[in-house]
């Protein structure tokens, strides 16, 4: 398997990236550059490279009276065009890297604090909630989604509650976006210092006739989360349980259950964790999640998810197992290190067939206190047959710097 190296070109632009002090201009500068050299091989397909350099620039406000505003701008440059296919530019018989060179407002927002317990934000933000699995901005590929909404939040001691009326989803790369008509409820309670309780009700209608109709749904659900320590071991747990129907401008009728459960143990910079999530699929449709994110679970090779949902129309089932190790570095160049190792076997939520195993590994280096580089590798194989995806590879050099 060859492991292929960013261009210097790319590298040096993130690497040398400018910073602001905060005397030099009223409020605060925010700068997130990413170099990205991404190659996908997929059998049955030629492979596909690209090498990336997105740079978002932005300002936010001094407050004054509890008003404040931040304005976001996001670039992507595109160094390898026409070595893959996109959602824009169709070559299906190449491998899919959705990245494509662009300029927009990733960020405009009003925000406002008028006391210690109300505060809320006007405009185009990000939005995520639980870890974003349902309610999240994903920033995987180069072009990150935001949300043109109303969010309001309440927090009166251990107990947060929002509210946010949301009209757009800006989705990547481009100018892809759906409009929307989506009240968004979420409660939480600190129940102890180590325990955490949330409660939500999702209500999405994708109202834009570009966007996948069944996945307009109501989504209600709680989850629990908590750790513990004994000395210099600690103990972490997570569950997640939801159900889903058709809401809105869905054009299928469907009742779908989602849960999950997750268990981890740290100690001496290292972690082991193993989880389980159930996605159901009714065999047309499975658990839908258009305001949120899917890189961060179900494997990094995105096999299963797309389109805005989950999985397949049968759902998934996932078994998945966590191993990360990390320390700091006293050379001249590298302060820390970390390595990452994931394992996922998958399989069918409503008939059982094995859907094949991943394995997903990162080497991250720190590099000063707001850059680092990362190495990553994500293997999926599929135990062949018409119902499991292609087997396919993806490989990334990533040079990160955020000021």
């Amino acid at each position: 398997m060859k492991l292929y190296l960013l261009s210097a070109t790319a590298l040096c632009a993130a690497a040398s990236a400018p910073s602001v002090s905060a005397q030099e201009l009223p409020g605060t500068l925010l700068l997130d550059v990413r170099a990205r050299y991404e190659h996908v091989e997929q059998a049955g397909k030629d492979d596909a490279e690209a090498a990336t350099v997105r740079t978002r620039l932005g300002w936010q406000s001094p407050e004054r009276n509890g008003f404040s505003v931040l304005a976001e701008i996001e670039n992507v440059a595109d160094l390898t065009d026409g070595l893959r296919n996109t959602s824009q530019t169709s070559r299906p018989g190449v491998a899919t890297i959705n990245d494509e060179a662009m300029t927009e407002l990733q960020r405009l927002e009003l925000r406002f604090a008028p006391n210690d317990q109300w505060s809320g934000s006007l405009g185009r933000q990000h939005l995520g909630f639980d870890g974003s699995r349902f309610i999240g901005t994903p920033g995987w590929r180069q072009d990150k989604n935001s949300h043109d909404a109303l969010a309001l939040q309440f927090e009166n001691g251990p107990v947060t509650l929002d509210y946010v009326y949301h009209w757009q989803l800006n989705r990547g790369p481009g100018d892809l976006s759906w409009d929307t008509d989506a009240h968004l409820f979420h409660a939480g309670w600190a129940a102890t210092e180590n325990v955490t309780v949330s409660g939500f009700a999702y209500l999405i209608d994708l109202t834009d006739s570009s966007a996948p109709q069944n996945r307009s749904n109501s989504t209600v659900g709680a989850e629990i989360s908590g750790t513990r320590s004994y000395g210099e071991t600690a103990l972490a747990y997570s569950a997640m349980i939801a159900q889903q129907s058709d809401y809105g401008s869905a054009q299928t009728d469907f009742d779908l259950t989602f849960y999950s459960g997750e268990a981890s143990v740290s100690r001496f910079g290292g972690s082991l964790a193993a989880g389980y999530v159930n996605i159901e699929g009714d065999g047309s449709t499975s658990i839908a999640n258009p305001l949120a994110a899917n890189h961060s679970f179900q494997g990094w090779a995105d096999t299963f998810s797309g389109g805005s949902a989950m999985a397949g129309p049968d759902g998934l089932e996932d078994l998945y197992f966590e191993a990360a190790y990390g320390g700091d570095l006293n050379s001249a160049v590298f302060t820390g290190w970390s390595v990452f190792l994931a394992r996922h076997e998958f399989s069918a939520e409503r008939t059982g067939v094995d859907l094949g195993e991943e394995w997903d590994f990162e080497l991250a280096l720190g590099l000063g206190e707001h850059a680092e580089l990362a190495f990553q590798i994500a293997d999926y194989d599929g135990p062949g047959g018409a119902v499991a995806p292609a087997d396919r590879t993806k490989q990334w050099v990533v040079l990160s710097y955020k000021y």
